[in-house]
């Protein structure tokens, strides 16, 4: 059995009270960057609402709860540590060299940007929240988009687990499906945004030069009248 298969199964055991502390403490560490996949706890809160063992709404509080917490404590850390964050044990046994790299340069590119895409990046999604702190990424554009990006995300896996129900085998097609297409619409929103901001500078540089040009014109002939 897969590990998807075991959460799924653990969790569709739960009720009340003790599924909403399972799904929120699952979310905390998989938002530590523990390779624990966030969308299935997701699915697994949504199937416990169509088993009638917590309520739907409840799996969805529940469920932006623990993503928001879990990413507002690597922030945090980035933000009170610095680079110093890397030193830490639980940090330093996460987060490898490499993926801290890739999310500093992507912090870089466009910190605003990446603070929402980020929560549909699995593979670099706690890096790049950690590096937003230490980078200084101010709080309200960190927690403004990435709760905007968790409103998104987690009604969506939360109702894909409620739409299947107890059909464990069907709940793992269908987020396989659900993973392919957020990134080909990641994808997409990606590739428009950097041909608009590239469209933009370019119209810049052009209104620049037009505006140099104007004053060198205007300049002789202001000379010549005098």
């Amino acid at each position: 059995m897969s590990i998807k298969e075991t959460l799924i199964t653990n969790l569709s055991q739960l009720d009340g009270a003790t599924a909403y502390s399972a799904i929120v403490g699952l979310l905390l560490i998989c938002g530590l960057g523990v390779p624990l996949p966030e969308d299935i706890t997701l699915i697994a809160a949504g199937m416990l609402a169509s088993l009638k063992s917590i309520t739907l709404p409840g799996a969805m509080l529940a469920g932006f709860f623990g993503v928001m917490v879990g990413d507002a404590f690597l922030y945090t850390v980035g933000r009170i540590y610095g680079r110093k964050a890397f030193n830490l044990p639980l940090i330093r046994t996460i987060m490898t060299p490499r993926r801290i790299a890739m999310a500093e340069r992507k912090i870089i590119r466009n910190s605003h940007f990446i603070c929402f895409t980020a929560r549909f990046l699995p593979g670099l999604r706690s890096p790049i929240f950690l590096m937003s702190g230490i980078m200084g990424v101010r709080p309200i554009i960190f927690y403004g988009l990435d709760g905007l990006a968790a409103l998104i995300s987690v009604p969506l896996w939360v109702y894909v687990g409620f739409w299947v129900g107890e059909n464990l085998d069907e709940a793992l097609v269908i987020a396989e499906r659900v993973q392919l297409s957020l990134g080909a619409i990641l994808l997409v929103v990606i590739a428009l945004y950097v041909g608009i901001r590239r469209w933009r500078k370019s119209r810049r540089a052009q209104r620049l030069m037009f505006f140099m040009n104007s004053k060198y014109v205007s300049e002789p002939a202001e000379t010549g009248r005098s």
